[in-house]
């Protein structure tokens, strides 16, 4: 390793974990040593893993406490993973109904609030333990540390979001990383990215499929201008339809490697080999099912997550409404469900799904449960929210005063009581008529 990678991983990622409290340094160790283990390694692992959180749920958390004296059921019937079949599928929508509270752990008080990636449409915010957020972390640094990403190396992060923190933005400047926060996908912005990416020269480029995929188009659409290749482009947080994944790999002549995770899943990532997904079984479990919630073994399935480590808000048998694809192996080969979705205005402003999310999640004083933008085919766009209490017509104006003039043209906000889901079981949150 280079001097500046022992650096960062053996002095300054330790010195970083003190910092924030956390043990990335020590988890990646672990998972550099776990990557050796066999299946039955591998499963026993799993299988005390999976004991310990039964008996932790059954014991301090409000739902699952109630459904073990409800179906008469205690957690020494529950041995190994085999018996997660027993326990109920629960959804984003039971959480919500039931209450997120039910779901919370009432003897874990340090915990961090966290929140999803909003690709069903649905802003939802939910705990973890920095013991899992640690471990996850360091689960998706493994992945890069198998495309030959060093601690230390540089790149680039494309976000929706700014770093607000003063602590992260410190913890990128000593480990050599770089965060272009993004609005729109304007032509203006799509160039000066790329004059960054010239000037920086990542070692890895990480983002949303659709941010990648209009920086290549636009890279392509200037020969000659544009010369810098990373090692690699991970895509992360939406579906990367094969199209894209051609585009990209041709415009900035590396390959991409595409990884999928939400809360309650393990972290799982294609190989530099491009012969799958890999599920960091480590950190949890990862089913895929039928439409009657029986496993499949080859096919596309509904992917159910088991979080092992996130004690503050266990996820157990969470359906993630995304749909999966498994090989005649069993192996994950394809990420179906998620949608790559992209709000176009006639300014030239692009608008993707990540960023519609944070608008709502962080702009609307968590008034909106769900929502999905129309654009009509008059131009005009339809946004429909579902709601809850904290809702008022402040707000909806608020929301329409915004989305008109970011998309310069006529915006009405309906609220409604139901939005129905595709095919793919998931709400399709950007329409374009």
């Amino acid at each position: 390793m280079k001097p500046r990678q022992l650096l960062t991983e053996y002095l300054i990622l330790p010195i970083s974990d003190i910092v924030n409290r956390q043990s990335v340094y020590r988890w990646l160790q672990f998972l550099k040593r776990s990557a050796l283990w066999n299946d039955e390694q591998m499963r026993d692992f799993q299988n005390e893993r999976f004991r310990i959180l039964i008996h932790h749920a059954a014991t301090h958390v409000p739902y699952y406490r109630d459904w073990f004296r409800q179906n008469g059921a205690t957690p020494n019937d529950f041995r190994n993973i085999d018996d997660l079949s027993k326990l109920p599928i629960v959804s984003k929508s039971i959480i919500r109904h039931e209450g997120v509270d039910r779901f919370v752990a009432d003897n874990i008080t340090q915990r961090l609030t966290a929140h999803s990636s909003g690709s069903t449409g649905e802003p939802f915010e939910y705990y973890i333990t920095r013991e899992a957020y640690s471990l996850n972390t360091a689960a998706k640094l493994r992945t890069w540390y198998d495309a030959d990403y060093r601690l230390g190396d540089r790149y680039v992060k494309l976000s929706s979001s700014p770093r607000e923190s003063h602590i992260k933005r410190l913890q990128d400047k000593l480990t050599n990383g770089i965060v272009i926060p993004f609005h729109s996908l304007d032509d203006q912005t799509l160039a000066s990215i790329l004059d960054l990416f010239e000037q920086t020269k990542p070692s890895i480029i990480r983002t949303h499929p659709n941010a990648i995929y209009y920086l290549a188009r636009y890279r392509e659409e200037h020969p000659g201008k544009y010369t810098y290749t990373p090692r690699h482009i991970m895509t992360t947080s939406a579906t990367l339809p094969a199209p894209f994944r051609t585009t990209i790999e041709r415009a900035f002549g590396c390959d991409v490697i595409d990884a999928y995770s939400c809360e309650g899943t393990p972290n799982t990532a294609e190989s530099p080999l491009h012969d799958g997904y890999h599920v960091s079984r480590e950190y949890g479990i990862l089913e895929v099912l039928d439409s009657d919630g029986k496993p499949i073994q080859h096919g596309v399935g509904r992917s159910v997550g088991t979080d092992l480590w996130n004690m503050a808000m266990p996820f157990i048998r969470y359906d993630t409404q995304d749909l999966l694809m498994l090989d005649d192996h069993g192996s994950i080969s394809r990420i179906v469900g998620r949608k790559c979705e992209l709000l176009s205005s006639s300014n030239g402003k692009r608008f993707t799904g990540q960023v519609i999310d944070d608008y709502f999640s962080y702009q609307t004083q968590h008034s909106v449960d769900a929502f999905q933008v129309v654009r009509k085919k008059d131009g005009s766009v339809l946004i429909r929210l579902i709601v809850n209490d904290r809702f008022n017509e402040g707000i909806r104006q608020s929301v329409a005063d915004y989305w008109s003039s970011e998309l310069d043209t006529p915006v009405e906000v309906q609220t409604v009581e139901h939005i129905p889901l595709m095919h793919n079981n998931k709400y399709l949150t950007i329409i374009d008529e």
